[in-house]
């Protein structure tokens, strides 16, 4: 029963994710040069090439998402029976009982993102190629991030199976467009302040696609049964 409802709730957030992923493109678009968008390009592929031709990073990976689990389960005050990390069974905390931020946190969270901004964000004014290096090796974390995470719900990992892959990939989609943003903050010439105004945009573009859409159905709906 708790998967049945939370896979309605989340058909109706699957579609407003729809509706930002579409308009999400052209509003970073406008906050980044030709070649930071080559740059950001250029650092998904190199991760894609380390994964796919020489070793993908797995037990890298698995710390992030372990020590994901472990932060969060701390900040909902669960007791952490054990910790531990191997190369044959993967990763595991044991806490007294989850949740939904805790089971869904290492794949809405991009750990070493996260890592990675808290220093990036001293570089603000900084020289042009110390904010595109930044930006390779954010588009760099960031693929390995979503590949690792593809990989969970495609294998039914029992963090998504809990609250059912429908509502746990919406939740998870949404918050990583949201994040997405403030990792490109240090790279691009808005930087952080820039940031309120970009969600503003980019919340006025997916209404105006929706509206837009909506004119559309009306439309062909008119010509057909009117």
């Amino acid at each position: 029963m708790r998967v049945f409802l939370y896979s309605i709730i989340g058909i109706p957030l699957l579609i407003a994710d729809a509706v930002l992923l579409w308009a999400l493109p052209a509003r970073l678009a406008n906050r980044l040069t030709t070649t930071q968008g080559l740059i950001l390009l250029s650092g998904a592929l190199a991760y894609l090439c380390l994964h796919c031709l020489l070793r993908k990073p797995e037990r890298l990976y698995l710390w992030a998402h372990e020590i994901t689990h472990l932060f969060v389960a701390k900040l909902f005050l669960r007791h952490v029976h054990g910790f531990h990390i191997t190369s044959r069974s993967g990763g595991k905390v044991v806490i007294d009982r989850t949740n939904v931020a805790i089971d869904l946190a290492p794949y809405a969270l991009p750990f070493y993102n996260v890592v990675a901004l808290l220093p990036a964000t001293l570089i603000a004014g900084s020289p042009a190629y110390a904010r595109n290096i930044y930006l390779g090796a954010a588009a760099f974390l960031f693929a390995m991030h979503l590949w690792f995470s593809a990989e969970g719900f495609i294998d039914g990992q029992p963090d998504v199976r809990r609250s059912g892959r429908i509502f746990s990939l919406a939740v998870v989609l949404l918050l990583l467009m949201l994040w997405t943003p403030i990792l490109a903050a240090p790279g691009t010439h808005g930087g952080f302040s820039g940031l309120p105004a970009f969600y503003r945009e980019w919340l006025a573009g997916g209404m105006e696609a929706v509206l837009a859409l909506s004119d559309r159905v009306r439309s062909l709906l008119s010509r057909h049964f009117l």
